[in-house]
């Protein structure tokens, strides 16, 4: 099979989510490889296959959780000079494709008019809540700080200004999945299976993981959910496979 290469620049707050969404896009493509070879091996044709590889590529915003929420509330000028820091190297290099790994980073930035700007494509998950927007009346939001929060939901409302918007930011989920700690001692020295029970008690009809971090403790979130567990990256993903 013949291989085609596309560069990926992965961009999130901190080193540890910026390595989840390097991981997060080579399981993706090992499992499509892995499929299209088991096509190929299917097929009876002389033709040689070809497939698009993606390849992932690392940059991170700041050091740790503090420094990105300080980049978070800085002044716009300090903010655009540091993403024009990560962006423009990589167009030089020919990048195109950038996969923005973090909901607070991009409901602190206005990366939709900056792609117009750079010519170049950028996924964000704040992209993926205006389509979800539309598909609820009331959904409980998760997320690492509140101009996250705030983000993700000017975002649904964007789509449905009707919706309503149960959310929380909790910095401290954030720093224990950064210090390794275990997703059900996180669930519990958090306090999650609480706030669950309060947004499922005002109506929640899904929960959304507002924060890149937090699919590690997706599987012990969802044993105490009684409602779907919605994790963006997923649809980030098929965008950056088939863009529109």
């Amino acid at each position: 099979m013949r291989k085609n290469e596309r560069r990926v620049a992965v961009i999130a707050g901190t080193p540890v989510d910026t390595q989840m969404g390097v991981e997060f896009i080579n399981k993706k493509v090992s499992e499509e490889i892995k499929e299209a070879a088991a096509s190929a091996d299917r097929t009876d044709s002389s033709e040689e296959a070809a497939y698009e590889v993606l390849q992932p590529v690392y940059c991170p915003v700041s050091e740790n959780c503090d420094a990105q929420v300080r980049f978070q509330y800085s002044d716009e000028a300090g903010k655009r000079a540091r993403i024009d820091e990560i962006f423009d190297p990589e167009i030089a290099k020919g990048t195109k494709d950038f996969f923005i790994y973090c909901n607070s980073l991009s409901g602190a930035f206005d990366f939709d008019s900056y792609a117009e700007e750079k010519c170049v494509n950028i996924y964000t998950p704040l992209q993926i809540y205006r389509k979800l927007g539309g598909q609820f009346g009331r959904v409980g939001v998760i997320a690492a700080n509140n101009i996250s929060a705030h983000g993700i939901e000017k975002a649904l409302l964007s789509a449905n200004d009707d919706i309503y918007v149960i959310g929380s930011g909790n910095m401290s989920i954030v720093r224990a999945i950064e210090r390794a700690h275990a997703p059900a001692e996180i669930i519990k020295e958090c306090g999650l299976e609480y706030m669950v029970r309060y947004m499922e008690t005002c109506g929640a009809e899904a929960m959304i993981l507002g924060c890149t971090h937090f699919p590690y403790i997706k599987g012990e979130f969802e044993k105490i959910c009684s409602i779907p567990v919605i994790d963006p990256a997923d649809m980030m993903y098929a965008a950056l496979v088939s863009p529109c």
